[in-house]
């Protein structure tokens, strides 16, 4: 049967039912690949019940899926384009389980589709010469003291945090809203959790519904918040999943999108993609000066929104912070201590916080993911930034809901 064409009475066309199956299949070798899933119960149970493939196996798997989808011409060009870069990361994440070696710049580029750029010390120490001026206390010197401190009046008990999440939630969701048609009935419950390397979590869960965790490892920042909750909910992590169940998994029967994956270019897309929710939502400086309106009074916090938009700007740089970091960790064979201090030197932040950040570095699932952050961010905000402003909206709906691949949006971009 050629690939795209449906079988009688299966759901699901070939091409998706083998993505799927090599899929399965490497999440029994790599725990957590699979991200989520909102296909048919008895075909993921079918698979994961299945005698798990050989590492060998896996890899003829994914080689066969790259050939098939090279050599047919029969699927649209988006839906093909996005197939082959993911199964092509899955015959890099073959290969490793069957006892290849890669470099980690290797494991990055082979895995999403970016590069595993590196950012010089300079642009660093250029940015804490910004923090420096936009800082309170600015010219006294002790910048790792006065950034502790400015954070600290930003400090809210984690059930506060939950209270605000009344406030932050409603305003956000109209706001992707007057973006996008949502589907009827869409939701996401949050809980408060502890114990885990990352900050804030989207558990998809299908039928256009998540639960979205926020760890309280770390204290949670009330001027950070309303970004956190709009890049793993609205418009971020869960509108995205949402619109690519509904309108590709649901509407258009392409098996691939029923389910997320982990270390693939699926990942840089989405990444990019909730990095910017804030921003898409609350234009320009738009979300610091409603949440020193609407939001901190109801947290008992004092704001100054213009200080807050000159230290946000001087941080913009940092975000590149947690990928040269795993550059000198995995690359350069720099010692955890080596790096830790080099956290709190550059990003300015406590033992604790560096721990912390290192631990999420140290992640076998979550080594190489680090990349998708920075690198998603920077290749989907270049795309939205050409042609008109006035259509940044529309092509950033265009991102929720359509296959798109970190190749196509670079190619796009530059002609």
């Amino acid at each position: 049967m050629e690939p795209g064409t449906a079988q009688p009475g299966l759901p699901f066309d070939q091409i998706s039912r083998d993505y799927l199956a090599l899929a399965f299949g490497l999440d029994q070798h790599i725990a957590g690949f699979i991200d989520a899933y909102s296909g048919p119960p008895e075909i993921r149970d079918r698979l994961v019940r299945a005698e798990p493939a050989t590492p060998d196996g896996l890899l003829e798997q994914a080689r066969a899926l790259v050939m098939q989808l090279e050599g047919g011409d029969d699927l649209p060009g988006d839906r093909r384009a996005f197939l082959l870069a993911q199964s092509r990361a899955m015959v890099a994440l073959a290969e490793r389980l069957a006892g290849a070696e890669l470099s980690y710049e290797d494991e990055v580029r082979r895995c999403f589709d970016v590069p595993a750029a590196r950012t010089p010390d300079e642009v660093f120490d250029a940015a804490l010469v910004d923090l420096d001026e936009a800082l309170p206390g600015r010219g006294s010197g002790d910048l790792d003291g006065r950034m502790a401190a400015w954070k600290r009046g930003y400090v809210v008990e984690p059930e506060t945090a939950r209270r605000l999440l009344d406030v932050i939630v409603p305003e956000i969701r109209a706001r992707t809203r007057r973006l996008v048609e949502l589907p009827e009935g869409e939701s996401v419950a949050f809980e408060l959790v502890s114990d885990k390397p990352w900050s804030g979590y989207n558990w998809y869960l299908g039928g256009a519904r998540s639960l979205v965790e926020i760890n309280t490892d770390l204290p949670i920042h009330v001027n950070g918040l309303t970004g956190l909750v709009c890049h793993e909910a609205y418009p971020g992590h869960h509108t995205e999943h949402t619109l690519k169940e509904q309108r590709l998994f649901r509407a258009r029967e392409w098996g691939e999108f029923s389910v997320q994956l982990i270390s693939t270019p699926q990942a840089v897309i989405s990444e990019g993609i909730a990095t910017l929710a804030e921003s898409i939502v609350f234009p320009g400086d738009e979300a610091i000066r409603w949440q020193v309106a609407e939001l901190y009074p109801a947290a008992g916090v004092q704001g100054d929104a213009d200080q807050e938009i000159l230290i946000q700007r001087a941080q913009r740089t940092l975000r590149a912070l947690s990928s040269t970091a795993a550059l000198m960790l995995h690359a350069d064979g720099r010692s955890e201590d080596e790096v830790v201090a080099w956290l709190k030197r550059y990003g300015l932040r406590t033992e604790e916080e560096a721990r912390h950040q290192l631990r999420f570095l140290t992640d076998p699932l979550w080594r190489a993911y680090v990349f998708t952050y920075h690198a998603g961010r920077d290749l989907l905000a270049g795309w939205l930034a050409q042609g008109d402003p006035a259509t940044v909206d529309e092509r950033f709906v265009r991102l929720l809901t359509t296959p798109t691949t970190p190749a196509g949006i670079l190619a796009d971009t530059t002609g």
